[in-house]
């Protein structure tokens, strides 16, 4: 094998993957998304994980070829299974329906970080997993649509926020900041956030320090706990890139 052809649609998800990233890719198949991001320097360490042993028997084969045997650790693994929490801050998983990709991240939910970025592209039920995505503390960033071959095919952004993220602080944050300037990833803005963020850690600080538990020292530290929240929020969009 001289040449990788990777499909256009791998190509996307590669784009979206940050330099350096700790990958792991779900569902490897023959492994290619893995070796275009080793040999294209994206990554130097990739985790392939599939539930068939015949695929992964030719992801290997194909590592070898591409002399990228000793980067990618091929892991026979039923969806999340056999990765360990804190391996990989960036999850590709595409090439299964919508259900099929929510049972893998609900059975392995405790593997991810906060943080952690999943890159996704369900094939069906598309409108059951965007709601699936948002009462599981998952945020989605971008989507990307394109086509293949007669296919249409969705790509999705996302950052897994926590168990406890609460869905009403999107639209909050959205209010509070606009969502065409998160979108566009607006310079001007980000410095006003980590400037609003400084101040509340701030106050927060001085009243935390205080004795006593009044209950207006108590409510006011709550909403700058959910200003804090809604601030973190929104600098996500500048931490995926």
């Amino acid at each position: 094998m001289e040449e990788l052809n990777l499909s256009d649609r791998l190509r996307l998800i590669a784009g979206l993957i940050k330099k350096g990233s700790k990958v792991a890719d779900i569902g490897t198949d023959h492994g290619y998304l893995p070796i275009f991001l080793v040999k294209s320097g994206i990554t130097d360490r990739v985790i392939a994980m599939d539930v068939r042993k015949g695929p992964l028997k030719k992801a290997e084969d194909n590592t070898r070829a591409f002399c990228v045997f000793d980067q990618i650790e091929l892991r026979l693994s039923d969806g999340l299974a056999a990765l360990e929490k804190g391996e990989a801050d960036t999850v590709t998983i595409s090439g299964m329906g919508g259900r099929l990709i929510q049972s893998i991240l609900t059975n392995g939910m405790e593997k991810l970080d906060k943080s952690t970025r999943l890159i996704v592209s369900p094939q069906s039920e598309l409108r059951e997993f965007r709601i699936f995505l948002k009462e599981k503390g998952f945020l989605v960033l971008e989507e990307h649509m394109m086509t293949e071959d007669g296919q249409f095919y969705v790509i999705m952004e996302c950052v897994y926020m926590g168990a406890d993220y609460a869905p009403q602080t999107i639209e909050e944050a959205k209010l509070r900041y606009g969502e065409s300037l998160l979108r566009e990833k607006n310079e001007s803005l980000k410095a006003y956030l980590y400037k609003e963020k400084r101040i509340a850690e701030g106050i927060y600080t001085q009243l935390s320090a205080r004795n006593g538990q009044e209950a207006a020292v108590q409510e006011r530290l709550g909403q700058l706990r959910k200003d804090l929240d809604c601030i973190d929020f929104a600098l996500e969009y500048y931490n995926f890139a």
